[in-house]
């Protein structure tokens, strides 16, 4: 109890604290409630699948790892603020009562290593859906906040590569590429 470490350490064995990064297997995953009725996710056909970042911008390797990251900070509020996307999720409610969801848009790389955590929930919203009914969920996103993590320093930074959009059992790949 004493330990609060977040991050798991296989040498040691110790899990991890949090949906973030635990990696022992929940009871009930983050998120999980108790409904009468089933829900069913589908990201919109036009969503976005790539982000391109300017070509002068450098990317750096942070220590002990072979990814390639971009300094939050360097890339500017300018730059983030240009970054900016939505992404809409369909929600349909597959059963025969009516019920209030929290829909969960979480970000999870391809890998969870270096640090990495396994997934982060970056944004929620919550339907009400009588049963059949569906709806449209459009989450705003920021790329410098919602795909970025903080490397072993504390600096934030934006991975070169692939980043996951994920809902229920749904995903959605974006890439940034420069």
């Amino acid at each position: 109890m004493t330990d609060m470490r977040m991050r798991a350490d296989p040498a040691t064995g110790y899990p991890g604290r949090s949906y973030r990064f635990y990696t022992g297997k929940p009871v009930y995953e983050f998120g999980y409630g108790i409904s009468f009725t089933n829900y069913s996710y589908e990201f919109e056909a036009e969503a976005v699948t790539s982000i391109y970042l300017n070509s002068s911008l450098t990317p750096r390797t942070p220590a002990n790892s072979h990814i390639l990251s971009y300094d939050i900070a360097s890339l500017g509020s300018d730059t983030c603020g240009n970054l900016k996307f939505s992404a809409t999720v369909g929600v349909k409610n597959q059963g025969s009562m009516a019920g209030k969801h929290p829909v969960l848009l979480f970000s999870r790389w391809s890998s969870s290593e270096h640090g990495r955590p396994i997934k982060q929930l970056v944004g929620f919203q919550s339907v009400h859906l009588e049963a059949g009914d569906s709806t449209k969920v459009v989450f705003p996103l920021s790329p410098c906040e919602h795909l970025s993590r903080a490397i072993d320093d504390g600096t934030r930074v934006l991975d070169k590569g692939s980043h996951y959009l994920v809902v229920g059992q749904k995903e959605h790949e974006i890439r940034i590429i420069s």
